[in-house]
């Protein structure tokens, strides 16, 4: 079914892509020039062209029927989609909110399509894959402790996985909220920002359409319901870093533009192929002046404090009634300093991307 032009984004992902090694590998010294200064932008890393893994579409849908087509104009290409989900409500016997955390970047550069035939591209950054991996790590623990189920959308910190990969651990679970963390070394602290699935409103009181891609490729997110719940747990999340932080972390709308080959737009494509409310998280982390250096385990550990408290303001285990006081935030700081990875005794994480006070 044709909805003005442009494809609701409902998908069902489970190995719909085939990961493609890019030919150029992004490290700290080599990768492209991140943004310059604070902005409402995503960290402006680009990882280097390669001929693309397409991947093959079943020509039906879920039982079989046709799928939804992309906008007038495109070549042949067609998309597992399935009907939208009713917002899951929760009792006092029913299971705890399930909390998808994606930890950010990929331990290989890879590509391949998805949805419409965008491409779907991820790549290394350090020493952010190995902070943000810790920080996730550690609020995840925090929030089994207090009664949460938590996944994981990679099981290391080099783990590699498409974003269309990623999204469906989240749909296909139903969580009640996804996160990911990220971090910046391109630019300093004052850059803290959540981004939404709805985008920032206009001065007539309208919003943007949130997409990526352009031509025959250009997707747009419409889903209102998860949009708004976005927003709102993206409004719940920002305020909880700001005390935690003790900087001011502010809801932004996204911008991919200008970052060839990442397809242009303005949503994050994990956001773009979700099913359910999604919260992007940035945070500046140049330190000292040098992008290759780690952020201070202090900064991570506020990072995750913001991080858990946003999250269980916005997704509480009783809907309509605030957790109970816990200590949970106690253990982040000292499971930071001895988190690399989640199997005792394995150390991946290379000396000079250890933060100061890290002690394994």
């Amino acid at each position: 079914m044709r909805r003005s032009g442009v494809l609701r984004v409902r998908l069902t992902l489970v190995s719909a892509c085939l990961a493609g090694a890019l030919t150029a590998t992004v490290t700290a010294c080599g990768s492209p020039a991140v943004g310059t200064a604070p902005t409402t932008t995503a960290p402006s890393r680009s990882p280097a062209a390669s001929d693309p893994a397409t991947v093959a579409r079943s020509p039906t849908g879920p039982g079989g029927t046709t799928p939804r087509s992309a906008a007038p104009g495109s070549t042949t290409k067609t998309s597992r989609v399935r009907s939208p989900s009713a917002t899951p409500t929760r009792t006092e016997t029913s299971p705890a909110p399930l909390i998808v955390i994606d930890p950010g970047h990929s331990g290989t550069s890879r590509r391949s399509r998805a949805v419409n035939g965008l491409r779907d591209i991820d790549y290394p950054n350090y020493p952010e894959i190995y902070e943000m991996f810790d920080v996730s790590t550690c609020v995840a623990r925090a929030l089994r402790a207090d009664g949460y189920r938590v996944r994981l959308t990679k099981d290391t910190a080099l783990g590699s996985a498409s974003h269309t990969q990623r999204a469906a651990v989240a749909n296909d679970h139903h969580a009640a909220l996804a996160i990911s963390v990220h971090d910046d070394h391109g630019v300093g602290p004052a850059f803290q920002h959540t981004y939404d699935q709805r985008g920032t409103r206009r001065r007539d009181g309208s919003y943007p359409q949130l997409y990526r891609g352009t031509g025959s490729r250009r997707t747009v997110f419409d889903d209102p319901a998860v949009a708004s719940r976005s927003q709102g747990y993206a409004r719940t999340i920002a305020a909880a870093r700001t005390k935690a932080q003790g900087r001011r972390t502010t809801v932004a709308q996204n911008s991919f533009d200008g970052r060839a080959p990442l397809e242009p737009g303005n949503l994050a494509l994990v956001q773009l192929f979700a099913e359910v409310p999604w919260v992007y998280n940035e945070m500046g982390a140049l330190t000292d002046g040098d992008p290759t250096r780690a952020m201070s385990i202090t900064s991570e550990t506020r990072y995750a404090e913001g991080l858990l408290a946003g999250v269980e303001a916005a997704v509480p285990l009783t809907p309509g009634r605030p957790n109970p006081v816990t200590d949970s935030a106690s253990t982040l700081r000292p499971c930071l300093v001895h988190q690399v990875e989640p199997r005792e005794g394995e150390l991946s994480r290379p000396k000079r991307y250890r933060p100061d006070g890290f002690t394994r």
